[in-house]
């Protein structure tokens, strides 16, 4: 790109060779800086934003639902508990809205259902296990034992992007779907989330 120079007179005047160069130089300088540091987070620590979002204490929550239904409005009690807004009632009907869009269930006996809220102040996570396999629409075809609840601010798409595919992952990592199988509180489920993607991100 070449830059121009307003002289006294109004009149436009092309810079020098060399201060072009130099400004060249700089940009490429500033390119290289960015894609470099940009490298070295991800090889560093990285950091999950399933677990940044995750609340409700270390035991995991265990569902009575037999239901995807039933699975969902405990999830919103609770989650409703945690959070001033939304309440219960709109909490419930926003994430059965979105299921009836497309079913939020994965493979392996995992589902995710979510919600975007307006003016909500942040993102939350919650981890659950069934006390039987429930039956959801599923990739795969089987029942789910293992439920993530997804509410994010409708202001900021990519944490729910980014959350969805942390889980993701997960969903399609042997290892990291062995520890949420057996994990006892949501300190083995954050090592879960958190190998899974590190892993991805080397």
């Amino acid at each position: 790109m070449v830059m121009l120079a307003m002289g006294n007179s109004g009149g436009a005047h092309s810079l020098s060779p060399v201060t072009m160069l130099v400004g060249i130089g700089v940009s490429i300088l500033v390119v290289v800086f960015f894609r470099l540091s940009g490298r070295l987070r991800l090889r560093g620590r990285y950091e999950s934003q399933v677990n940044r979002a995750m609340v409700g204490g270390p035991e995991i929550t265990q569902l009575s639902a037999t239901t995807r239904e039933e699975a969902i409005a405990e999830l919103a009690a609770h989650a409703a508990r945690i959070l001033r807004w939304p309440d219960e009632a709109t909490i419930r009907r926003n994430v059965l809205r979105r299921e009836a869009q497309m079913s939020t269930g994965l493979v392996h006996g995992i589902a995710i259902p979510h919600a975007r809220f307006v003016g909500l102040g942040r993102s939350l996570v919650l981890f659950a296990k069934t006390s039987t396999p429930i039956e959801w629409v599923t990739a795969d075809g089987r029942p789910v034992h293992m439920v993530f609840f997804l509410l994010t601010p409708e202001e900021d798409e990519d944490a729910q992007l980014k959350m969805l595919a942390e889980i993701g992952r997960c969903a399609d990592d042997p290892d990291c779907r062995g520890i949420l199988q057996e994990a006892s509180d949501c300190r083995d489920v954050s090592r879960a989330i958190l190998r899974a993607n590190r892993d991805s991100h080397r």
